[in-house]
Formats: structure tokens, C-alpha cells, sequence
């Protein structure tokens, strides 16, 4: 009876001792399974912040980008505002808005203006006089608005970015082939670009250092402003044709001006006694080269700049720059690579 009586008490002890056992276990996992069920929950929490930082560029934000061109009967001002029409696209967050100008600096220290109240986020202009421009554009800059200049310096408004290439190189790179092209005591004509004008001035530069310091045996018989426009690039020449007997070259600081050189020449018969020097490298420049009429330029892809000026206003939009600056290196364009030219400005629409 004692042993039974025993035995009944150790059975006893044993499902005790087991149910504490489990109880314990129990209670010692319970805290596992809320620290991994709190781990769920903030691995979930740390996933929405990290949504809600998402880039603004891929946001959906839609920002508002004017460009201001210089003046779009201009050729190269033309290709430029095309090529931020045609750019617009691969920027699907911007809207881009481009402005014509119209040659008038009035018009374009309006738009500036209007640009701040309107409430725009950025502004990409081709200054038409940048000395005369310097103090609006920085004035936009204190406002909030930033700005790149395009085709244009931005000494003077450093705040600026700007895109540009380097003149003084666009007028030496025409200048080398002058330098060889151009017979000994020959007389030339100079065709400048608008007054005050950096392009102009610096392709100047780049001509007297390059070809007439080098030459003291070349006679400039005369220089005259032509705005860039070859009606009156045209209209220069046929006074000069009527005046001198003897013109050897054109020294043009754009293209445009030297064309109307080429069909004032030909008009009375004497395209075949020069050679013709521009810069630019316009389709109509290119298609003339090809056809032995210029001689040389100097390519300033306005393609090339309005895809650096773009590239600047998304980064600075971004907050991952304040400003730059790039300068886009020219290319001699001859009879020798003009037909590589006239396929890029056939593939970009500017030869039909």
C-alpha cells in the first residue's frame, strides 16, 4: 500500500514539474516571437521612408525650364532652340518652354523678369549683349531662379552656370587653313558679328593671333559689323566688289555673313578669286564647303551646348550642383570631313 501510495506522489511531481516546464518555455518564447514580429514591423517602417525619399526626378513633379533664344531668324540661334525643342523629350519631369527673343535686349530682361513672378525654376538664356544682360541675370540668380547662359560668357555673373566654347579656339581653328590658303601681300575684308558681342570679339582674337600677326603682308582693305545676318554680309560685299579690284579672302566671324559674301561674289563673277573663312559650321555652311564655295569653319555644335545646358539644369534641380561651367571644344570642318557633317545635320533635321 505504502509503495502504491508512493508512486502515486512521484507521477504527481513528474506532471507537475512537466506542465512548469512548458509553461516556462512558453513564456520564454513568447518574447522571441514579439521581438521578430517588432522586427517585421520595423523593417516595414524603414521601407516607407526610404519610398518617400524618392528622387524628385522621378516624382512625377513636373518643373518649369525656359530658354531664352537670342533670336530664332538667327541661323545658329535657330539650330539652338531647335535642339531644346528636340531635347525636351528625353526630360519627361520638365516642361521646357523656349522664347524667342527677338534680337532685343528690352525683350529679354522682360522675360527674365517675368520668368521670376511667374514662378519658373529655371532659366537657360543665350545673351544677346552679356554686358548689358549681367545685371538682370544676376538679379534672377538673388531671386531664387537659377540660371545658365548658353552660347554666351558668364563673366560678370559668376552665380551664372554657363555653356559656351572658347572663341579665341573658333577663330584660330578657320585661321590655320587661312594661314596656308591666302597668298603672299593679299588683300582681305573682315565681316564682325554684332557690337559688343564676346562670340565676335573672341573670334577676332583668335583670327589677328593666328593669321594676321602672323602674316603682316595681308592688307585688311575694310571691317564692318554684319550682325551675324547674310543679307547683310550680301549687302557689304557689293560695295566692296564695286570699291576694290582685287579681294583675295573673306574673313568672316560666323557663317551666315560669309555666305552672303559667296553670293554677292558670284553674282558678278569673282567667287572663284577668294577663299571664304567662317565659323559656326551650319548646315547651309557645310553644304556650301561641300559644293567648293567656303573654304573652312569652325563647328560650333549648338546641339552639343543645348545638351550640356540641359544636363546642368537637371543636376542643379537635383541639388547635386550649384553651377558650372563647360566649355564645348570646336572642329575644323573642310572639303576634307564636310561629308560627316552634312549626315549629322541631316539626321538632326537642319538638311532636309
Amino acid at each position: 500500500m505504502k509503495k502504491l501510495l508512493a508512486l502515486a506522489l512521484s507521477l504527481v511531481m513528474v506532471v507537475s514539474l512537466a506542465a512548469c516546464g512548458a509553461k516556462e518555455e512558453q513564456q520564454a518564447q513568447a518574447p522571441a516571437a514579439d521581438a521578430a514580429e517588432e522586427n517585421k514591423e520595423q523593417e516595414q517602417k524603414t521601407e516607407t521612408p526610404a519610398e518617400a525619399d524618392t528622387p524628385k526626378e522621378s516624382s512625377g513633379e513636373t518643373k518649369q525650364i525656359a530658354v531664352l533664344i537670342a533670336d530664332m531668324t538667327a541661323t545658329y540661334a535657330a539650330w539652338l532652340g531647335q535642339s531644346f525643342e528636340k531635347l525636351a523629350a528625353e526630360y519627361p519631369d520638365y516642361q521646357v518652354t523656349v522664347l524667342d527673343n527677338k534680337n532685343d535686349v528690352a525683350t529679354q530682361v522682360a522675360n527674365l523678369e517675368n520668368c521670376v513672378s511667374k514662378g519658373y525654376d529655371y532659366v537657360i538664356i543665350q545673351p544677346i549683349d552679356t554686358e548689358a544682360l549681367a545685371s538682370s541675370i544676376n538679379k534672377t540668380i538673388d531671386a531664387g531662379l537659377p540660371v545658365c547662359t548658353v552660347n554666351g560668357t558668364n563673366a560678370g555673373m559668376e552665380k551664372a552656370s554657363c555653356v559656351d566654347c572658347d572663341p579665341v579656339q573658333q577663330g584660330s581653328i578657320p585661321a590655320e587653313i587661312a594661314l596656308d590658303k591666302i597668298p603672299q601681300n593679299a588683300n582681305v575684308v573682315v565681316l564682325l558679328g554684332p557690337s559688343g558681342n564676346v562670340h565676335s570679339k573672341g573670334r577676332r582674337e583668335g583670327f589677328q593671333k593666328v593669321l594676321f600677326d602672323a602674316r603682316p603682308d595681308i592688307t585688311i582693305l575694310d571691317e564692318q559689323i554684319a550682325n551675324w545676318f547674310k543679307d547683310e554680309g550680301m549687302n557689304l560685299m557689293e560695295d566692296w566688289l564695286q570699291k576694290y579690284d582685287k579681294i583675295d579672302a573673306v574673313i568672316s566671324m560666323n557663317d551666315a555673313m560669309a555666305l552672303g559674301c559667296i553670293e554677292a561674289a558670284k553674282a558678278v563673277g569673282r567667287d572663284k578669286d577668294m577663299t571664304y573663312y567662317g565659323v559656326d559650321g551650319l548646315a547651309d555652311a557645310c553644304l556650301s564647303i561641300q559644293a567648293g564655295e567656303l573654304t573652312a569653319t569652325c563647328v560650333q555644335n549648338a546641339y552639343a551646348q543645348a545638351e550640356a545646358s540641359m544636363d546642368i539644369a537637371d543636376r542643379v534641380l537635383k541639388g547635386e550642383i550649384e553651377n558650372e561651367v563647360n566649355l564645348v571644344d570646336g572642329e575644323l570642318i573642310t572639303s576634307d570631313n564636310v561629308a560627316e557633317w552634312i549626315q549629322i545635320h541631316t539626321e538632326n533635321g537642319q538638311i532636309k
